[in-house]
């Protein structure tokens, strides 16, 4: 196995499946439903949206892939489809959803949101 910060975004994910399988249907939830809400009413969010990474623009970009994704796969595993959320630069849209449901759902999953930490955020 690799070294922990050689580890790409797609080996991280299928970690946290491995170890929190009933997780994963609840996040991909929160992530489909987050990514609704962005490409629903993006003007109410661009006032919102720093640009240390990506334009707004490429961020809808990134929404609608991941949307795409999602409901491609959404007859699949569960897992699958939230391993495919972390290749290439979906991994920075989805990562950051992940870490917020994690942030907004410590104290309930304390465990999962230790486990992203651990992961993601480094």
């Amino acid at each position: 196995m690799n070294r922990y910060p050689q580890l790409s975004n797609t080996e991280r994910a299928r970690i946290l499946c491995r170890l929190f399988p009933a997780f994963i249907p609840v996040v991909l939830e929160f992530i489909a439903g987050r990514t609704d809400a962005l490409l629903e009413n993006p003007a109410c969010l661009k006032s919102q949206h720093d640009e240390r990474l990506f334009s707004f623009d490429r961020l809808l970009t990134l929404a609608k892939e991941v949307k795409s994704c999602m409901h491609q796969g959404r007859r699949k595993d569960p897992g699958g489809v939230f391993i495919s959320l972390f290749d290439g630069y979906r991994a920075c849209y989805t990562a950051q959803l992940l870490t917020r449901y994690a942030e907004e759902n410590q104290q309930a999953h304390e465990h999962f949101a230790i486990a992203v930490r651990l992961l993601f955020i480094q």
